[in-house]
């Protein structure tokens, strides 16, 4: 049978979603979505039976990012599977307000943290497009770690390192220009009601943020000014609906909001602060 035959065998018998499908055929095939189209390729029994494999497994629901073992984060790509969260689109966003704040950054410093870091996508985007800087990431995880790790190997970048710790937990005051982080943000109650491929398969504790969603940046809004050089900046992911509470808590703890960038769906979703002097 000819690629695009099964792709089509694929969305009428089982429904799947024909960008999937072909996610799945090229994955198999080893062959990018261009020269699928062009040359169109045989598939093989075996190939046919792998195919079959991975079907039956988007079916139950997991995420195809993990089928595949792999996604596309910014400019590079990411090595993700069971024990790692799945970079998603609107994270990219982050990515994009750090190297358009590069000369405000580079004012106070080249060191920057990435918080809760998990495969390593924010650090490593940042670090591939700003390779004057020099950027931790860090996670509690060090099942993330080594993911971390083998994605720095495959994007070859030189200025990203990874440990293993809780938040600052590794770090001596006052050394960071920026920190950035894409912490857990979930309610802890509302994690059950997530869709199947995130709740019955992307880890918990990348989820879970707490009776209120908040407990992460309590945390690392508390304790930043003791890492954080002054005028540094911070930027955070936040979800949907929590602006209003994290601007509180950076209030509170006497940090200037100096932006807020919404995502393509409208939701507020990247938060920057500045430490005041």
């Amino acid at each position: 049978m000819k690629s695009l035959d099964k792709i089509r065998e694929i969305v009428n018998e089982f429904h799947l979603d024909i960008k999937e499908a072909l996610e799945i055929v090229c994955h198999v095939l080893k062959v990018d979505k261009i020269n699928l189209y062009i040359k169109n390729p045989e598939i093989t029994p075996k190939q046919a039976e792998a195919i079959k494999s991975l079907v039956q497994r988007r079916l139950k629901r997991e995420p195809l990012q993990y089928i595949l073992g792999e996604c596309s984060f910014y400019n590079i790509k990411v090595k993700v599977g069971p024990g790692v969260l799945i970079p998603r689109p609107e994270t990219e966003l982050l990515v994009e307000k750090v190297i358009e704040k590069k000369s405000l950054i580079a004012s106070v410093g080249d060191r920057v943290v990435d918080l809760c870091t998990g495969s390593g996508a924010i650090a490593l985007a940042i670090g591939k497009n700003l390779p004057k800087l020099q950027i931790y990431g860090v996670d509690i995880s060090k099942k993330a770690i080594n993911y971390a790790i083998e994605n720095k190997r495959l994007n070859n970048i030189e200025n990203v390192m990874f440990i293993v710790g809780d938040l600052f937990s590794p770090f001596r005051e006052k050394v960071f220009a920026c920190i950035t982080a894409n912490p857990p943000y979930v309610k802890k109650d509302e994690i059950s009601n997530l869709q199947p491929e995130i709740r019955d398969y992307e880890p918990w504790e990348a989820l879970n943020g707490g009776e209120d969603g908040l407990d992460f940046y309590r945390k690392i809004i508390k304790n930043a000014r003791k890492y954080l050089l002054n005028e540094g900046l911070i930027f955070l992911e936040i979800g949907y609906g929590q602006f209003k509470e994290v601007q509180d808590i950076a209030l509170m703890e006497d940090f200037k909001v100096l932006d807020m960038i919404k995502d393509v769906a409208g939701i507020e979703r990247v938060m920057i602060l500045k430490n005041r002097k």
